[in-house]
């Protein structure tokens, strides 16, 4: 797909938009069909939204055996179990990934991408051809374990898993042969896997990162301190108005991400936005983080920035977002690695992905003893064992803030080695009601 060209709109059967089969029931006796010396038997099937077809299923050349044939399908009916029509794995993925993850679930643009390539470079060449209900478990094993890279291999365990359990949902397989398949696949490489919840920051080194961030880099220095305090995804941050700020309830909502647009139009020229509003990552990643004073304090002095900027520039874009550029314009999920690579350069500190503050955040929630239920809403995450998993590195009981945390180092210790000709370090010195002030007032 070429840039900002519109998704292609890939041609299914119109059987898939029947959604699931509610009920059935036969038509009449079993019937002889010369031309295939078998009899056969009639359904009239009604489906989730609203079609009523018929169909016709060939059965044995005995009456009898028929008539049970017959009748079984009617128990499958009744158990959700019947496969009403016949597709191929190319032909179930066109549905799926086309109509239902684009179409329906609108996913972002990275995730198109990184689906696609699974779908058409490694699932469909090894099993597209295949029938979809006559699937087998060792197909997906196979399949799986031919993906050479580890990360690839385990976004297309996902993928297949997903897509797997909503046919067996909407009555497209008859079987679950995909749940705990991750641990039939071979590993494309035979090298020690790391535990990747141990990859996180210290409280020391996310205190001296902050502190040396906003001398040194302080575009990001906003972004980074709401994903060490607040656990936000980067693309949650760029997506961050003024509007979700619940300044005297020290809230923050998140409601939207920001992202490459799958489903706009050629874009025009005149288009000053080239990021747009999309859905959360999931239906828990709607959720309300609270705030520290001092986080707060960073809020409303960027605020203050943004109103001078919107008075004194009238090509000024004001959308509102907190994490912008110079102009108001939207940043796009990149906009932090030149400044951030430049910035873990100085820091004398092993450099870790972006998305490590989401963990190093969740890590030390669960050092300072919040309970990993907490932990897991405040990450906009499914379920508690997901977040205990992949995210925490270390478990105990009680509840605790991170903010606080954060807050408490940085105004106590001296967080950087004394320059030379220097006399006296000085700590990080946050906002104090100044701001407060200055933004209302001057």
């Amino acid at each position: 797909m070429k840039k900002n060209e519109p998704y292609p709109q890939m041609p299914v059967k119109e059987t898939f938009f029947y959604g699931r089969l509610i009920s059935g029931k036969s038509l009449g006796d079993v019937i002889y069909i010369k031309a295939r010396r078998k009899y056969c038997f009639r359904l009239l099937l009604v489906f989730e939204s609203g079609d009523v077809k018929m169909v016709q299923r060939a059965a044995s050349s005995n009456k009898q055996l028929a008539r049970l044939e017959r009748d079984t399908a009617l128990m499958e009916i009744a158990k959700g179990s019947f496969i009403p029509f016949s597709y191929t794995v190319k032909e179930f993925y066109d549905f799926w990934f086309y109509h239902h993850m684009i179409g329906q679930k609108r996913i972002t643009y990275n995730t198109y991408n990184a689906y696609r390539n699974i779908i058409e470079n490694y699932l469909l060449p090894a099993i597209g051809h295949k029938m979809l209900n006559t699937l087998q478990r060792k197909d997906l094993v196979n399949a799986l374990s031919a993906i050479p890279y580890q990360k690839v291999q385990r976004t297309a365990i996902g993928v297949v898993t997903g897509s797997l359990c909503y046919a067996r949902k909407h009555n497209y397989i008859s079987r679950d042969i995909y749940t705990g398949i991750s641990s039939e696949v071979k590993q494309p490489c035979l090298k020690k896997k790391v535990d990747t919840r141990q990859q996180v920051y210290t409280v020391e080194q996310a205190a001296h990162l902050l502190y040396l961030c906003k001398q040194q880099e302080p575009m990001i220095y906003l972004p980074m301190l709401l994903a060490v305090t607040a656990g936000l995804r980067i693309s949650e941050i760029t997506g961050l108005r003024y509007s979700d700020i619940d300044f005297l309830g020290r809230k923050l909502f998140v409601e939207r991400q920001l992202g490459k647009d799958l489903y706009m139009e050629v874009a025009q020229e005149s288009r000053p936005v080239l990021c747009s509003e999309l859905p959360l990552k999931t239906q828990n990643s709607k959720r309300t983080v609270v705030l520290a004073d001092f986080v707060l304090d960073e809020i409303l002095l960027e605020r203050q920035r943004y109103e001078k900027r919107k008075a004194s520039d009238p090509e000024f874009l004001d959308l509102g977002y907190i994490c912008c550029h110079e102009n108001g314009q939207c940043h796009n999920r990149s906009f932090y690695i030149k400044p951030y690579n430049r910035l873990m350069e100085q820091s004398g500190i092993s450099r870790l992905p972006w998305r490590k503050f989401r963990n190093t955040y969740a890590t030390i929630l669960a050092q300072y003893q919040v309970n990993t239920k907490t932990i897991s809403k405040c990450l906009g995450h499914s379920s508690p064992e997901f977040t205990s998993r992949v995210y925490v590195a270390f478990q105990k009981q009680e509840t605790y803030d991170i903010s606080k945390i954060i807050e408490d180092y940085v105004l106590t210790h001296h967080l950087l080695p004394k320059k030379q000709g220097s006399v006296e370090q000085r700590p990080y010195q946050l906002p104090d009601a100044l701001a407060y002030r200055n933004y209302f007032y001057d």
